[in-house]
């Protein structure tokens, strides 16, 4: 991406300032495998490459190993084959502070009975970051910035358990953002949300000058949000591309057992779908 400049990876510091609100770096997963031991891989063979600032949304059915992907690149699940790098560097060659400088993560499961207030939720962002008088400063407008851009300055002095399901994913987004991460990973960021939101956090995550990668569901909105979709079926990777390339009737076929038409919408896809028919036989015509 032009304007970015590649910084080293040392293990004392990131090389973002604290007033840097960061900069997109790039992720590669090459051919990762994990599963609990003693018991059959939930991914494997998963390869992947992003450039900084690039986009990524990971779709396909439920039990697909979606989450699981995720909590491989954000580091709390040690690959039992490949690698995670980020910016070129493997991400569990890095201390944890300097990876949680590098990546953040939001979750689907929100905490709910932390009895912190919501600023104290999104200070916890900067957990990461250098302290001092400097950094504290710092720190504060990162966190002001963050509650804004979400629109929860106003909840401040609520307790976070009070919040409402969309409420607290919005208060998660903001804490990643005060974290100013290169590569922010989301699980389903908009299924707390209602229909307003989630369209602002479409606007949101086209927006940010962060490399994304995020779960979704629905392939509208991952036509919407990212430039790149990697498929899964069964914790094996179906394809891996550009979207306009990859989610095409076919694919979509064998990976999600449904028929779809795909339309343009503007810069974006549209799909429609239905279930395939049966044969007389009672099995589907795409291979049930």
């Amino acid at each position: 991406m032009p304007g970015w400049t590649r910084r080293p990876v040392t293990q004392t510091g990131s090389g973002v300032g604290p007033d840097d609100p960061g900069g997109a770096l790039g992720l590669e997963a090459s051919d990762l495998a994990w599963g609990p031991p003693g018991r059959p891989h939930l991914i494997s063979g998963v390869s992947f490459s992003l450039a900084p600032g690039e986009r990524l949304a990971i779709v396909g059915p439920n039990g697909a190993g979606k989450s699981t992907l995720l909590r491989c690149l954000y580091r709390l699940h040690r690959p039992v084959a490949g690698v995670v790098r980020v910016d070129g560097a493997d991400v569990w060659s890095l201390s944890p502070r300097l990876a949680a400088r590098r990546v953040a993560a939001v979750l689907q499961e929100a905490p709910g009975d932390f009895a912190f207030t919501v600023q104290e939720m999104v200070d916890a962002g900067r957990t990461p970051h250098a302290a001092g008088f400097s950094g504290r400063a710092a720190s504060a407008r990162a966190v002001e910035a963050a509650m804004r851009r979400m629109e929860v300055s106003h909840l401040a002095g609520r307790a976070f358990a009070t919040l409402s399901g969309g409420e607290k994913q919005r208060v998660l987004i903001a804490r990643a953002l005060a974290q100013q991460p290169g590569v922010l990973v989301l699980d389903e960021p908009t299924n707390h949300l209602d229909i307003r939101h989630r369209l602002e956090a479409v606007e949101l995550l086209r927006g940010l000058r962060m490399t994304i990668v995020t779960t979704l569901h629905d392939l509208d909105m991952a036509a919407d949000v990212a430039g790149k979709v990697l498929v899964l079926r069964a914790g094996r990777q179906m394809a891996f591309g550009p979207v306009s390339e990859t989610l095409r009737p076919a694919l979509i076929r064998s990976s999600f057992d449904v028929e779809a038409e795909i339309a343009p919408r503007g810069l974006s896809l549209r799909f429609d779908y239905r279930l395939p028919e049966r044969r007389a036989d009672g099995k589907m015509e795409s291979g049930e």
